[in-house]
């Protein structure tokens, strides 16, 4: 099992790049959950059937890995959460205040390996997954508000393989985080800011 201590090694291999600062959410769901679901907090893992090989050859200072050493062959599920910002449960951005935040915000997945996304929703608004490149649109249903003002969060569940290697920007199609929008304004090359209502989906 790879442990988040080879977490930099991977991050090498996948291409993506990983968002630490402390007002930004980290951009990574490299993990792959075959069964069980992510809890917030859990040692990133992956499939012991599938585990990179450890030590070997290098390039600079980085392990040099085939991408063929990830043997992902079974079905991925991976668990992603959505967080309002408006009760305090979203990222901080840089102004101080907590913004809608989609966590994790990237992901990595294996072409032709079908994959499972299991997205809860805490916030009352509707939210979505679109990658126009991947030809994914997960619409996530928005939770239920209580009568003590509380949220009932609410869980979609959406299964795609893709078909196609690659890496595709994802972001979400609907107005949400206000009253300023923050987390919706365009960030790098697309709407919404990367971290918050949009990622990457890396396809190996």
């Amino acid at each position: 099992m790879l442990r988040i201590g080879l977490l930099s090694q991977v991050t090498a291999l996948a291409g993506t790049v990983l968002l630490g600062a402390a007002s930004v959410p980290t951009a990574w769901a490299g993990s792959v959950d075959h069964g069980s679901a992510m809890t917030m907090g859990s040692a990133m893992t992956m499939p012991s059937h599938g585990a990179m090989p450890m030590g070997g050859p290098t390039v600079g200072s980085q392990p040099a890995f085939d991408v063929s050493a990830l043997r992902i062959t079974g079905p991925q599920h991976i668990t992603v959460y959505v967080l309002p910002g408006g009760n305090g449960l979203g990222f901080t951005g840089p102004d101080k205040a907590h913004h809608d935040t989609v966590v994790p915000s990237s992901f990595v997945l294996r072409k032709g390996v079908a994959v499972t996304f299991t997205v809860i929703n805490f916030d009352d608004m509707d939210h979505s997954i679109t990658a126009p490149g991947l030809g994914v649109n997960i619409i996530v249903k928005p939770g239920v508000d209580r009568a003590n003002g509380t949220i009932a969060p609410r869980t979609t569940t959406y299964t795609f393989t893709p078909t196609k290697a690659g890496q595709y920007r994802w972001f979400c199609v609907f107005p949400c985080d206000m009253p300023t929008h923050w987390a919706m304004s365009a960030s790098y090359d697309g709407p919404a800011r990367d971290g918050f209502m949009a990622g990457i989906i890396r396809v190996l």
